[in-house]
């Protein structure tokens, strides 16, 4: 195991921080127990933009197993196409794809990201509020838009365009899901009395159910009521 981990962290410029017994979980065989494979990556058209969720690929994550055991995996990206986390290898085009099977959760930048399968739909979401009852999810997705001759589009290259948009998790079901005010009070068991010191604290503190942030501290003041 020493050695397999000691093979790991020179391919992958993992940063171990727990001891853990992955069951060989890093290698590239093909049982269900791995966490993941490498390939190379070539591209050899120039298409604008990426399918990437970040620009870069300096990101930290801090991975999650099932069994409670963490590691550090640095140089990290989420590709959008393939609703995978991917780790550029130090000085190469090889590039590592985790999967899912023995991971819980994936932190970056204090951003939780988790996998589901849903209405034969497999996807990564940044958790944006979680709870035993719900959880409120960004859903992340890539259109390859194709070049135009047409000189009014200026459009002379391919380009990914990214786009992304919110889910709710709730009764074992993902749906869409609005930032909205109607939507985020049905979320709530709370009488009118509550209602209406939520709408006070909301306006009081120039509030919108249309933005992310807001949402999260709208829906922790409501919480504490």
């Amino acid at each position: 195991m020493k050695n397999i981990l000691t093979v790991l962290c020179l391919l992958l410029s993992l940063s171990v921080y727990t001891q853990t017994n992955f069951n060989a979980g890093l290698s590239t065989g093909g049982n269900d127990t791995n966490f993941g494979s490498s390939f190379f990556y070539n591209t050899r058209n120039v298409i604008l933009g990426s399918v990437y969720l970040f620009d870069e690929w300096d990101n930290s994550a801090e991975i999650h197993t099932l069994s409670s055991e963490k590691f550090l995996v640095r140089n990290i990206n989420l590709n959008i196409n393939r609703n995978a986390f991917e780790a550029k290898l130090t000085d190469s085009d090889s590039i590592f794809s985790f999967n899912f099977n023995n991971i819980k959760q994936v932190v970056i930048n204090d951003k939780i990201y988790k996998n589901y399968f849903y209405n034969d739909d497999n996807r990564v979401y940044e958790i944006i509020y979680e709870t035993e009852k719900f959880s409120i999810m960004k859903g992340f997705s890539v259109k390859l838009v194709s070049s135009s001759g047409n000189p009014m589009v200026n459009r002379s290259n391919d380009k990914y365009s990214r786009f992304s948009s919110y889910f709710i998790k709730l009764n074992n079901s993902i749906k869409p899901f609005k930032l909205r005010k109607k939507s985020v009070i049905n979320l709530l068991s709370a009488d009118k009395n509550s209602i209406s010191r939520l709408e006070i604290y909301v306006n009081t503190n120039s509030l919108s159910y249309k933005r992310e942030k807001d949402v999260i501290q709208i829906l922790d003041y409501a919480f504490n009521l």
